[in-house]
C-alpha cells in the first residue's frame, strides 16, 4: 500500500539525512501503492537553545544534528559502494543514538519522534556489495540477514510501545497503525494463489475503525484513496462498496473524497470527452479517435515514477500505433505560478514550463499529443478527472469507454493486444 498509495509525487528535493531517514521507509509498489508512513506525522525538530541546557536537551539536539549530516559527496562522484558504505555507517550510528536517548529518557515525549526517525530509516546491515552495485545501487547490497531480523523485531516492538503510549502524538500513532495496516495488506495481496483470490474481507472494518479513532487528523481522505486505490486492483467491487459507505462518515474530509471518487466512478459509463488544444498546437479531440485503442496518460517531466514508466509507453506506442493505438498525454507541468504574479510575468512563466514540456517530449521519442496549463496539480483535467497521483493512465476502447485506469507495466501491452483482437 506507493504509497498506502504513490502519494501525490512531488519534485524531488535535495534531501538531508534527516528527510532520508523518514523518506527510506518501505511501500509496497501496487497501482496505488500504500505508504507504509506518512514522513511527517511527527518531524524531528531542534530543542530550543538554552544557556544551560539538561541532559535530555543536549542528547536530542545532537540527534538532531546527526541526521542532518550530509554524505562527503553524491553517488556519481563517491561510487555507488562508497556512498551506500557511508550512509549505512550513518544511520547505524543515528539509530544507536535515538535508541540510547528513547532508553535514557523514557518519559520525554520526545523520544517518539526519535523512535519514528530510527524505525523509518534502518540501516541496511550491509554484508558486502554485489559486483553489479555501481548500477543497481542498494538493490545489489547483500543484507546480514541475522542483523535484519534482529532490528525487525526491536522496530516492531517500538512501534508497539508507541501505539500504546499515553503521551505520543495522535499522528505519531495513526502513523505506526497505519504501518501495520499497510504491512498487512501487502502480505495478504502477495499470499493469494492462482485459482485462490486473497481474501480482504477484514480490511473494510479494520479501515473504517481506523479513521474513526483519529477524527481529528486530515489524514483520512488520502488514507482513504492509498487503500481503496490498492484494493480496486484485486476487488473493484468491493472498492467501490466501500467508497459508497464513505459517503456517510464522520470526517468531513472522508465524506468529500468519498464523494468526488464516486463522481469520478460516473466517468466509466460513458465515453471519455476530452477535447483541447494541445501543447504543439495539434487539435485534440478524442471523440475523434474513436476506433481507435487510446491511452490517456496523467503524468509530468519531474515526475519519477512516471519518467519510469515512459520506456514502456513509447515501447507499446511504436510497437502498436500503426495497428491503432494511440496516446494521448496531460501533463501537469508545474509554471510555478504565484497569486502576486503579473499578467506577462505568469505568461512568460507558462511560456517557459511548456518548453521543457515540448523539449522533454522530443529528447523522449514522445511524438503524441500533450494538453498544458502550467498549474501542476490544479491542471484543469486532473482536478476534473480526480486525479491526485501519478502517472494515471486511463485506456479507453474503440468506443471511447475506460477499461482501466491503472494501464501500467505488462498490463498496458496485455489490454493494448485484446483490445486490438492481436
Amino acid at each position: 500500500m506507493n504509497s498506502l498509495k504513490p502519494l501525490p509525487f512531488h519534485p524531488a528535493r535535495r534531501p538531508t539525512l534527516a528527510l532520508i531517514l523518514a523518506g527510506w521507509a518501505a511501500s509496497f509498489h501496487l497501482p496505488c501503492a500504500l505508504a507504509q508512513a506518512t514522513a511527517d506525522a511527527t518531524p524531528v525538530a531542534a530543542a530550543a537553545e538554552s544557556p544551560a541546557q539538561s541532559p535530555a536537551d543536549r542528547d536530542y539536539n545532537a540527534f538532531v544534528d546527526l541526521t542532518k549530516e550530509q554524505p562527503p559527496g553524491q553517488p556519481q562522484q563517491l561510487g555507488m559502494e562508497k556512498f551506500l558504505t557511508w550512509l549505512d555507517a550513518h544511520r547505524q550510528k543515528a539509530t544507536a543514538a535515538g535508541l540510547a536517548f528513547y532508553n535514557a529518557y523514557p518519559a520525554d515525549p520526545r523520544r517518539w519522534a526519535v523512535v519514528i526517525a530510527v524505525v523509518s530509516g534502518p540501516p541496511l546491515f550491509a554484508k558486502s556489495y554485489g559486483p553489479d552495485v555501481e548500477t543497481r545501487g542498494a538493490a545489489a547490497v547483500v543484507i546480514d540477514k541475522e542483523a535484519r531480523a534482529a532490528w525487525d523485531l526491536q522496530a516492531g516492538a517500538l512501534r508497539q510501545a508507541l501505539v500504546a503510549s499515553s503521551d505520543a502524538p495522535a499522528g505519531a500513532r495513526e502513523q505506526t497503525e497505519w504501518s501495520f495496516f499497510a504491512k498487512d495488506f501487502r502480505a495478504t495481496a502477495a499470499g493469494g494463489k492462482p485459482g485462490q483470490p486473497a481474501d480482504f474481507s477484514d480490511f473494510g472494518p479494520r479501515f473504517e475503525a481506523h479513521v474513526a479513532k483519529y477524527p481529528q487528523l486530515d489524514v483520512a481522505a488520502a488514507r482513504a484513496s492509498d487503500y481503496l486505490g490498492a484494493l480496486e486492483r484485486f476487488e473493484p467491487k468491493m472498492a467501490a462498496d466501500e467508497w459508497k459507505r464513505l459517503l456517510t462518515a464522520p470526517n468531513l474530509a472522508l465524506r468529500a473524497r468519498a464523494k468526488a471518487q464516486l463522481a469520478k466512478a460516473e466517468i466509466m459509463d460513458k465515453p471519455l470527452a476530452i477535447a483541447f488544444t494541445a501543447a504543439d498546437g495539434s487539435a485534440v479531440d478524442l471523440a475523434a479517435l474513436r476506433g481507435k485503442v487510446v491511452l490517456v496518460d496523467f503524468w509530468a517531466t519531474w515526475c519519477g515514477p512516471c519518467k519510469a514508466e515512459l520506456p514502456n509507453v513509447v515501447a507499446n506506442y511504436t510497437k502498436y500505433h500503426d495497428k491503432g493505438f494511440e496516446v494521448v498525454g496531460i501533463s501537469l507541468e508545474n509554471g510555478r505560478l504565484l497569486p502576486g504574479d503579473t499578467p506577462d510575468a505568469a505568461a512568460g512563466k507558462l511560456v517557459a514550463a511548456k518548453q521543457v514540456l515540448l523539449d522533454f517530449t522530443k529528447a523522449h521519442g514522445m511524438p503524441w499529443p500533450q494538453y498544458f496549463d502550467g498549474k501542476y496539480w490544479k491542471n484543469d483535467l486532473a482536478v476534473e478527472y480526480g486525479i491526485n497521483s501519478i502517472p494515471a493512465m486511463f485506456l479507453l476502447d474503440q468506443k471511447g469507454m475506460i477499461v482501466t485506469t491503472n494501464a501500467r507495466g505488462e498490463k498496458l501491452e496485455s489490454e493494448v493486444k485484446r483490445l486490438l483482437g492481436l
